[in-house]
């Protein structure tokens, strides 16, 4: 019995997050007055370029050729093709880079050192000895060498992931029916006190180097909803944290209402978004598939609303996921180009009305 109401409570205080947080961070109305002068507000939007050579091979001036194509100024990445993994590269490597973007005018918006702690399991890591384990090491540092990297190339935020669940390798894992019926996953003290600790050590470097640190979303890592997001936050209390909300992800943790009550979460800490689209076929066991943006169930124009009504700096980084006939990643980045396009015209034409 003590059990079962044990688990009664974490279920109604996971329920209960989104009412709390709305009470902290006010309504979901728009924040100016009547009469006020308004300024116009303009969407931001950026390109996640590493996808293009996932299937099409690119060089990285052809990924920078794509986005100035399409006409999208601010770029992030993981890796640069041909070259060293960023961790290892030399300071001489990075401004060549650096020569690169500027040659194509194109601007380092965020940086990435691969995927750190994308992969690594929280259960393997002991809170006492954490700093000593070599994988935290490696990924340490490998975030470290991204902040120095960031602030030679100019670019003002270095993005990092937040450790996987047990036994989770991606998605439909072990503890995927478990994350999807909790809407993302109750994190234990114990670990929560593990996840502090690691990302408290970053914020460290982060003000050395003067970059804002980012997590990235991922259904399979801890930050993998919103409210889990929020609850790391608050506990962290940095000026430097901020999240790349990724809605696709929160959705298939079953956040329903992120786009109402998800994004007030996430309003104080909102750097940028993953933008791609999933439509979820069986929840609990992982069925789903990507689609082209406003093709899925990410509603991305009630989204778009409040970023425009609440003057959000955050910014629209498009991704792609999904796969047109061709297999091109190139065309796909071209569709969800297009597809953004018309979903903020909507919204556009909405608040002209």
């Amino acid at each position: 019995m003590i059990h079962d109401r044990r688990r009664f409570m974490g279920r109604a205080l996971q329920a209960g997050l989104a009412s709390t947080l709305l009470a902290k961070t006010g309504s979901a109305e728009p924040t100016d007055r009547p009469g006020r002068e308004r300024v116009p507000y303009r969407f931001k939007l950026a390109m996640w370029i590493d996808e293009l050579s996932d299937a099409d091979e690119l060089t990285l001036e052809q990924e920078l050729e794509v986005a100035r194509d399409i006409g999208i100024e601010q770029v992030w990445f993981q890796s640069v093709p041909g070259l060293a993994p960023i961790p290892e590269m030399s300071d001489a490597e990075v401004d060549r880079v650096g020569e690169r973007l500027a040659r194509y005018g194109r601007k380092l918006f965020m940086l990435s050192a691969w995927i750190p702690f994308h992969n690594l399991p929280l259960l393997d890591l002991d809170l006492e000895t954490m700093t000593r384990h070599p994988a935290f090491r490696k990924e340490f540092k490998a975030v470290v060498r991204s902040m120095q990297i960031a602030a030679r190339l100019g670019a003002p935020s270095v993005l990092s992931y937040s450790f996987v669940w047990p036994g989770e390798r991606g998605y439909g894992g072990p503890t995927w029916p478990m994350r999807w019926a909790t809407r993302g996953g109750i994190i234990a003290e114990m670990d929560m006190e593990k996840l502090v600790k690691a990302f408290s050590l970053l914020l460290e470097q982060a003000e050395k180097y003067d970059v804002d640190l980012v997590l990235g979303m991922r259904p399979f890592n801890y930050v993998s909803s919103t409210g889990n997001f929020r609850r790391l936050a608050e506990r962290l209390g940095s000026r430097r944290l901020k999240v790349q909300w990724s809605p696709a992800d929160a959705l298939l943790s079953a956040e329903w209402d992120q786009a109402t009550a998800g994004f007030l979460n996430l309003k104080p800490y909102l750097h940028s978004l993953h933008m791609k689209d999933v439509r979820i076929l069986d929840g609990p066991g992982a069925d789903f598939g990507w689609r082209a943006l406003g093709d899925g169930q990410v509603d991305y124009l009630a989204i778009l609303r409040n970023l425009r009504d609440h003057h959000s700096d955050a910014v629209l980084a498009l991704a792609t996921h999904f796969r047109p006939p061709s297999g091109s990643l190139i065309e796909a980045m071209h569709i969800n180009y297009a597809n953004l396009k018309s979903l903020i015209a909507k919204v556009e034409d909405g608040a002209a009305a």
